[in-house]
């Protein structure tokens, strides 16, 4: 994950620290401030998961967002 998380500075804060995810065992949540920077952060976590032979399950992936806004950015994982 250190790998996929390399360049995502990430524009969520908490207490003026930059968030980029929360990590629980198998599961990582990706932060993002808008949707260009989450559709980044996922295509870089999955670049970084096949290369180490991993995949990103399509299936058991959520996307949450706290906006009014409907989504207007595809976000896809695994092609």
């Amino acid at each position: 994950m250190t790998d996929g998380l390399e360049d995502h500075l990430g524009t969520v804060s908490i207490g003026g620290r930059p968030i980029t995810n929360l990590r629980f065992a198998d599961d990582i949540d990706g932060l993002a401030g808008n949707e260009c920077e989450l559709a980044s952060l996922v295509e870089q976590l999955d670049k970084a998961s096949s290369n180490f032979g991993m995949e990103i399950s399509a299936e058991k992936t959520k996307i949450m967002a706290n906006s009014k806004e409907p989504s207007k950015k595809e976000i896809k994982v695994n092609g």
